[in-house]
């Protein structure tokens, strides 16, 4: 049973992170361009924190800057495949001695 709440608990805390990091980083590309809603120098330092995850949507949104739905299916599949590496890393047996 025990190996069970660990495995939800590090699911819920690799979701969090995924959600929070990916969100993020969506709401910053989406944000870059002057008439964009959310446009303002916040954006900038988003941006640098969170390039791993944004470096396509971006590039993209270089490229077509009016069309955001492409950047949306761009950051959730970026969301799951962050999911799926920090649900695997978070349940190794050293992280999840630690969790506990």
């Amino acid at each position: 049973m025990k190996k069970i709440t660990t495995s939800i608990s590090a699911y819920t805390l690799a979701f969090t992170i995924a959600l929070v990091y990916v969100g993020f980083g969506t709401i910053a590309v989406c944000s870059v361009y002057p008439s964009d809603p959310f446009y303002d120098s916040w954006s900038e330092w988003w941006l640098l924190i969170t390039f791993p995850v944004i470096v396509v949507s971006f590039g993209y949104r270089y490229a077509e800057a009016h069309i955001l739905w492409p950047v949306f299916i761009i950051q959730f599949i970026m969301f799951v495949s962050v999911f799926l590496a920090l649900s695997s890393l978070l349940k190794k047996k050293k992280i999840s001695k630690w969790m506990n």
